[in-house]
């Protein structure tokens, strides 16, 4: 069963004014599963063409999926008395959804490996309606494709020309990535093309088959075409991991009427429901699953979410952004993950080195701080140099900033542990060989104070004094040696505690 009015707005753009597309964020989604690899499939294309209707059948799948698998149960899904709901759909020439949706909750489904996935359903505004600019129209649509693990682009009747136009900005990008990030691979993942009503079966036999034949006469090379065009078809390979096709036909006339089609399934046409049900398989199952992928590793929840306000913040102004702008945020967010690993290697290591109960020389711990900052900064060098040099040196900077503020935390532990007072400074040779020595001669002082109590007549205070001048000198030593471990200790936990909120 599909929770009914579960979609939740994850980006929304302010259309009140003409030149800027504002975005807007909400974090709920990710509350329950901040540390799942996530896996997004978007839904993209021209307005009025049932783009939510389609992801319908994909939340019907993955909800059934979800049943079978924790109940060790059989799949079933897509019967004669399902009823399609979740994202909002109806007929008609009007826009019904505005900006960037997500379904309220991430989908937890096991992948084939045995890990568990967070797939999470996106909804897109059409693109070129009548309320809508080219600068939104493009920006929705090259948002989707970025953050998507699995980008679908809904089209009708054929691919055409102007379908493969909206791409221009993403064979530019790859190429930057392609060239900068070799390594990575291809900057994107899936990109599925799914032409509905198709109308030339005996051609192209319907779903994936038929799509192969009809995608590879599409992006065919020819003589005489644009150089633009000519450059998406070359392209187009070397920035998508996969591209496929599927051929749909029509729904049957009864989804087309307005307000007839109440989402039974029964209501479809068979070839419909049968072509469906292999298009949904073929992209859902816990075998082609894929987490998103972004700088070469799978994405969390938690770190999706600082993906998705750094490409809206590159994408919030009043123009296109450029494809090297998209790259340098994804630089940005992948110098980032560096900086964090480096200035955790440094913490660990003067951990190490002042891990000491005596307080350390001043020359010592700024040796111990040079040693563990180079170690850092190598393992921020070694972060793959991709986008503008700007972003890397600004970067770098921070670091190097971060770096010598916990130098001065340690500057500051480092004098809590300096000796004061007389006792204290007896004391503080617990931790060293001069502990016996103390010791014994407590003992010697012992002993003779018992002879003389004893040959004053006080025997019993004599063998008191004894055990109680032993103990109170081995419960001060215990304490001056543990208590910078303790404090040390918590110290350590705080400050981990604000790195992973940080993070």
């Amino acid at each position: 069963m599909i929770p009914l009015d579960n979609v939740e707005a994850l980006m929304a753009f302010c259309q009140n004014r003409e030149s800027c597309a504002l975005f807007v964020i909400t974090e709920k989604f990710i509350d329950e599963s901040r540390c799942v690899l996530v896996v997004i499939i978007s839904v993209a294309g021209a307005f009025r063409k049932g783009k939510s209707f389609l992801l319908n059948f994909f939340l019907e799948y993955l909800y059934a999926l979800q049943r079978a698998q924790q109940q060790e149960a059989p799949l079933e899904w897509l019967g004669d008395d399902c009823q399609l709901h979740g994202f909002h759909w109806r007929a008609g020439t009007k826009r019904d959804t505005a900006g960037i949706w997500m379904w309220g909750e991430p989908i937890m489904i096991e992948g084939g490996t045995g890990e568990n996935y967070a797939v999470v359903l996106m909804d897109t505004q059409g693109t070129f309606d009548n309320a809508s600019t080219y600068l939104q129209c493009t920006t929705i649509f090259a948002l989707s494709t970025i953050v998507s693990s699995v980008q679908i682009y809904n089209v009708v009747d054929n691919i055409q020309e102007d379908a493969l136009q909206h791409l221009s900005l993403f064979v530019e990008y790859g190429r930057l990535a392609v060239r900068d990030a070799q390594q990575f691979g291809s900057p994107f993942q899936s990109l599925v093309f799914c032409v509905r009503d198709f109308k030339a079966p005996e051609d192209f036999p319907y779903g994936k088959e038929g799509g192969v034949q009809f995608l590879e006469q599409v992006l065919k090379v020819e003589e005489g075409q644009a150089e633009e065009l000519r450059t998406v078809r070359e392209q187009l390979d070397s920035c998508f991991e996969k591209i496929q096709c599927f051929l749909l036909p029509h729904p049957g006339y009864r989804v087309a009427e307005r307000g007839s089609f109440r989402g039974h399934v029964k209501d479809l046409r068979p070839i419909f429901r049968e072509e469906i049900r292999k298009m949904v398989v073929a992209l859902l199952e816990p075998h082609v699953l894929k987490p998103k992928v972004i700088n070469g590793k799978p994405v969390t929840c938690r770190k999706m979410m600082q993906f998705f306000k750094a490409y809206a913040a590159t994408f919030d102004g009043g123009t296109l952004p450029e494809p090297r702008s998209i790259l340098d945020a994804n630089a940005r967010l992948l110098l980032m993950d560096a900086c964090h690993e480096a200035k955790l290697q440094y913490s660990r290591g003067m951990d190490r080195s002042t891990c000491g109960p005596r307080m350390m020389p001043e020359k010592r711990l700024l040796e111990q701080h040079i040693k563990h900052g180079i170690t850092a900064l190598n393992i921020f060098d070694k972060c793959p140099k991709i986008g503008s040099s700007e972003v890397r040196s600004a970067m770098q900077c921070r670091l190097q900033e971060d770096i010598n503020a916990e130098l001065e935390r340690y500057k500051r532990l480092n004098e809590a542990k300096r000796v004061t007072g007389c006792v204290s400074a007896m004391t503080a040779c617990g931790d060293s060989p001069l502990l016996g020595v103390g010791l014994g001669g407590a003992a010697s002082g012992a002993v003779a104070a018992t002879v003389m109590t004893m040959q004053a007549g006080l025997v019993s205070a004599g063998i008191v004094a004894i055990p109680v001048a032993l103990a109170t000198l081995f419960v001060i030593w215990v304490y001056v040696y543990t208590k910078p471990y303790v404090e040390q200790c918590f110290s350590k936990q705080e400050k981990d505690e604000l790195e992973m909120k940080e993070f």
